[in-house]
């Protein structure tokens, strides 16, 4: 699982392990037996129960051995895990539909650092990682910008219940605007009306995507807590930032504009003499009392990058569906495979529960489904499970193929990722019957209610929503593969066991696995994919 640079931007200090409050979002009454449904199904029971804890073992001890180095993305370990994978799929009799007749999808990732950074403010020059800090991953190579005029834009947030844009003009301009959101004087946002924060506040990429389509051409993100940042967060700060490269090796267009997150000494010297008021002014702000406040200011930037590049891969098993309409619809499972590697050559990240666990169930799906089609019973849509690597540099072996999908995304009805599923943490050590859920309702409550309902018929675990909250500090729904899928739209669901001591250390080993409580997650992870791709009806969409 990986841990993403804005959250580590917006977040505290964060502590990965478990708490140990295990309350769920949902209380829901399970009934045992069958379950009756407005539709047929075939029945999954054969095929579920081919996903056996020897058989996880089995693929686990490869994926986790010191023979796959680690299987960090671009290295050797890695290379020697996917063609394990790829292995699996072919013994399976699934036939190869990747790239060039293959089980591959190559990925190209580009490594972005700075080759000249600098910033000048009216002829002051203004030091990096002192006065201000950058992301690469968020910001195109612009070697130099020159520019006259800067807007403050209070928190620069267009919203139906809040609007800082409504008076302003910033096109062919620099902007600035603070982190975060407005709060009435009780504490809850403005937006949301209650305690939590809106996305504006968790994902300030969305600010400067705004800023883009408003015209803007550079932004300044106000950071009042810039010291704490720059201690703290030093290694997100100072790392190279890897995107997804067209296979031709020509980069896709950025999302995003040059942006820096700055000082409140360097807002002030941005705004000159009306710093001071405006800036005071904008924290209590409403909608209503608030004016954009435009400044002549001479801003000389330089922001040259230099990019190295490495290819990984992700495998795909495609196993097509029987119905002769519904098999052009899609529902992908996926984990991802890669991890930490040996960084020094001596010492070596084996990742036996981050992520080999939900790698090894993903492949025991595969068989499973690959078994039903054998049979001809089913299911009626295609169904791709997908390993993929590049997670652990930022999700994006699921971005690169959400970038440059091989199946229409259009017709790609759910992602049901596997993201550690092999352990048991503190709160559930005395019962491992259970299973973290994240996301099943966010965009289709049809989706957490097949989850539940097979749940209740096959698996009986125990279904714990206490991270899918919208308030949880981990904030896992970002981070992990499915994340790519339900930011096009797409209804994902993520189990999960819950953190441990040896999350991302050498440690995470498969002698600490539980393969009978692995067994059963997948289990209820193919049942939910079974259902979806089985059902007469794709899932309704309910939420953007």
């Amino acid at each position: 699982m990986k841990l993403p640079f804005w959250l580590l931007l917006l977040l505290p200090a964060l502590g990965l392990q478990a708490q140990a409050d295990t309350s769920n979002v949902y209380k829901i009454n399970l009934v045992p037996g069958k379950i009756k449904r407005p539709y047929e199904l075939t029945d999954p029971t054969p095929f579920m129960e081919t996903i056996k804890a020897s058989d996880l073992k089995s693929l686990l001890d490869v994926l986790a051995s010191k023979e796959m180095q680690g299987r960090e993305t671009g290295e050797p370990g890695q290379r020697k895990a996917a063609d394990f994978i790829a292995q699996q799929f072919k013994d399976a009799g699934i036939p190869p539909q990747g790239d060039r007749n293959t089980y591959f999808q190559k990925i190209v990732l580009a490594n972005e650092s700075w080759s000249n950074l600098s910033l000048k403010v009216e002829g002051v020059e203004f030091k990096n990682k002192v006065d201000f800090y950058v992301l690469p991953a968020y910001n195109p190579n612009t070697p130099e910008m020159n520019l006259k005029e800067i807007v403050f834009v209070g928190y620069g947030i267009e919203d139906p219940k809040y609007n800082d844009y409504a008076k302003a003009d910033v096109k062919g301009k620099a902007v600035l605007f603070y982190d975060g959101e407005p709060l009435n004087d009780d504490g809850k946002s403005k937006i949301t009306g209650e305690m939590y924060r809106s996305d504006w506040a968790l994902n300030w990429q969305k600010k400067v995507k705004l800023a883009k389509e408003k015209g803007a051409t550079l932004v300044f993100i106000l950071d009042p807590k810039i010291s704490d940042n720059l201690k703290s967060k030093r290694r997100a700060i100072g790392a190279g930032g890897w995107k997804p490269v067209a296979e031709g090796g020509e980069k896709k267009a950025s999302e995003y504009i040059n942006n820096l997150f700055v000082s409140p000494a360097l807002a002030q010297a941005l705004l000159g003499d009306k710093a001071g008021k405006v800036l005071e002014t904008v924290a209590v702000s409403g909608t209503e009392s608030f004016k954009p406040s435009k400044v002549k200011t001479k801003i000389e930037l330089k922001m040259a990058k230099e990019s190295t590049t490495l290819v990984g891969s992700n495998v795909l098993a495609v196993i097509e569906g029987i119905d002769p309409q519904l098999k052009k619809e899609y529902v992908f499972v996926t984990a991802h495979y890669d991890h930490l590697g040996s960084p020094d050559s001596t010492v070596v990240y084996y990742g036996a529960d981050d992520n080999a666990s939900g790698s090894s169930g993903v492949i025991e799906i595969a068989r499973a489904f690959q078994e039903a089609r054998k049979q001809g019973v089913g299911p009626k849509r295609t169904v791709v499970c997908m390993l993929v690597s590049g997670e652990e540099k930022g999700l994006l072996g699921s971005k690169y193929y959400t970038e440059f999908p091989m199946f229409p995304l259009d017709k790609t009805i759910v992602d049901v990722n596997i993201d550690m599923i092999g352990r048991v943490d503190e709160p559930h050590k005395n019962n491992p019957n259970y299973v973290y859920v994240i996301g099943s309702d966010r965009l289709s409550p049809e989706l957490h209610q097949i989850n539940e309902r097979v749940n209740t018929e096959y698996t009986k675990m125990e279904l714990n929503y206490k991270y899918n909250a919208k308030d949880d500090p981990n904030h896992y729904y970002e981070r992990s593969d499915h994340y790519n899928f339900a930011e096009k739209g797409i209804p994902a669901i993520f189990y999960f066991n819950g953190t441990h001591a040896d999350y991302h250390r050498p440690t995470d080993t498969p002698d600490k696995i539980n393969f009978d409580a692995l067994a059963k997650r997948a289990q209820l992870a193919f049942l939910t994919a079974w259902e979806v791709a089985d059902r007469p009806s794709r899932l309704s969409i309910e939420k953007k």
